[in-house]
């Protein structure tokens, strides 16, 4: 350009402003209302269709956790029909239940993740339902193993993740407090059960009794299949493995599923034994049905304040406290001879663990920083948790000293076993702890959401 030239301004047009002003509203309008992300549309936190969620998961609870919850009335009954079997033996029914009811995780998962949750939820009725009424024609032990240990536990397996996997894709900040109200299913059934079997044993005999519960355990779980209507706006991988090693890099994850599986080993041993314990001490039968239905109570009430604390402070901050009160308690149980001392510490123990059912999925999705993966962490986590829940009680029950004529000595290692699960459960879970949010337990951890908050 030369020094005698001119520079001619672009022509500017009505047609070009307009133009520019819509190009310019549209752009403002996008950044001041941006669509909705899969993020923010799962994240309800409540509503009608969340708490039908929490209803439905609730009624799933009852006929996997309260049925482990009241497996002592089963464990005493066939005590009584094979008195030349151990209590360990007899252990390995509820503990095969349990196992499964964890360890069928990782399967339903993928099912789940497919859109398939009716069907899962059908064949979870289907075998709970099926092995119960086979228990009550069952009269030998390895028929007792195979329809209640193999069959209602793989039943079990498919109802407990469903309503574990359901609750964290339509609750964020209120998720603890949200798996507490469905944890509380597994309370009502631990007082009811035991209540209505031992009115039906003394009528109609244990096989009639158990028909009835089978009607019930049919009744309640299919309200859900009408209910659940679970929240897919995040993609699932499909086809993915059953089981990531990639996912054992994350050692705050992997140190908090051997911790729960240690956790899953110990904290059901009362739950097991308390009516055979009861029995010994010479409390009459019907009184032990009561003490199996008030350790049940307590868990209700100790279900809300320590998922209410988890969604302040994290469930791992309020896990390791439970766990290490739960382990005192456990060593203390030796202690005990006397009907009040056995409620009261039943009592103590069952308000103590209230949490210990509910948070660690909640925690385990607090840990998920990809939702597409939290079904598969779970899976996982349940299937390390499940080889404590297998070989736990059958430990707990061969400690037992069945040489002993003093009560409490005969079953102090029962309970040393169980607290010394416990104590393991409890130093994980401080080390993972440790290594995700350091040494200040005023930070909470939130993964899922991609931050660690400092709640202080």
């Amino acid at each position: 350009m030369t020094s005698g030239e001119t520079v001619k301004p672009p022509s500017v047009t009505i047609e070009f402003l307009a133009n520019e002003l819509a190009n310019e509203l549209s752009s403002g309008s996008k950044e001041e209302h941006p669509a909705p992300s899969q993020e923010e549309e799962v994240k309800q936190d409540g509503g009608l269709q969340g708490w039908l969620q929490v209803f439905a998961c609730w009624l799933l609870f009852i006929n996997t956790w309260g049925l482990t919850n009241s497996f002592s009335i089963f464990e005493t009954h066939y005590k009584r029909q094979f008195r030349t079997i151990s209590h360990s033996n007899i252990a390995w029914i509820g503990s095969l239940q349990l196992f499964l009811t964890l360890f069928i995780g990782v399967f339903a998962a993928r099912y789940l993740d497919g859109g398939h949750v009716r069907a899962v939820v059908v064949t979870g009725i289907l075998f709970q339902v099926a092995g119960m009424l086979l228990t009550s024609f069952s009269n030998r032990f390895w028929q007792f193993v195979l329809v209640q240990g193999v069959c209602v536990g793989v039943g079990s397996g498919t109802l407990a993740f469903t309503s574990a996997a359901i609750i964290p894709f339509y609750f964020t900040k209120r998720r603890m407090l949200a798996a507490g109200v469905v944890s509380t299913g597994s309370s009502v059934a631990g007082v009811v059960y035991p209540l209505m079997m031992r009115e039906l044993f003394q009528k109609v005999g244990f096989g009639w009794a158990v028909r009835i519960l089978s009607l019930v355990m049919l009744a309640t779980p299919s309200v859900s299949l009408v209910v659940l209507k679970p929240q897919y706006t995040i993609k699932q991988k499909k086809n993915g493995p059953l089981f990531n090693a990639a996912f054992l890099r994350d050692t705050p994850y992997t140190l908090f599923i051997i911790s729960y599986a240690f956790m899953v080993a110990g904290v059901y041993v009362p739950y097991f034994f308390i009516q055979s314990y009861a029995l010994e001490l010479n409390i009459t039968e019907n009184t032990t049905f009561n003490i199996v239905a008030i350790m049940n109570a307590a868990t209700f009430f100790g279900r809300f304040p320590y998922n209410y604390l988890a969604d302040m402070f994290g469930g791992i901050a309020i896990l390791v406290p439970c766990c290490f009160a739960t382990a005192i308690i456990l060593f203390l149980w030796r202690f005990v001879h006397t009907l009040s001392g056995l409620i009261v510490i039943s009592a103590t123990f069952c308000f103590v663990t209230g949490g210990l059912v509910s948070l660690p999925a909640a925690t385990i999705a607090n840990l998920t920083q990809d939702k597409s993966e939290y079904r598969t962490r779970m899976g996982m986590g349940y299937t390390v948790a499940a080889i404590g829940a297998l070989v736990g009680n059958p430990i707990a029950g061969a400690a037992r000293h069945g040489g002993s004529t003093d009560v409490m000595e005969r079953w102090q290692g029962a309970w040393f076993v169980a607290g010394a699960c416990l104590v393991l459960a409890t130093g994980f879970m401080c080390w993972a702890r440790v290594l995700r949010g350091g040494l200040n337990f005023k930070i909470r951890l939130l993964r899922s959401c991609g931050v660690v908050l400092n709640v202080m």
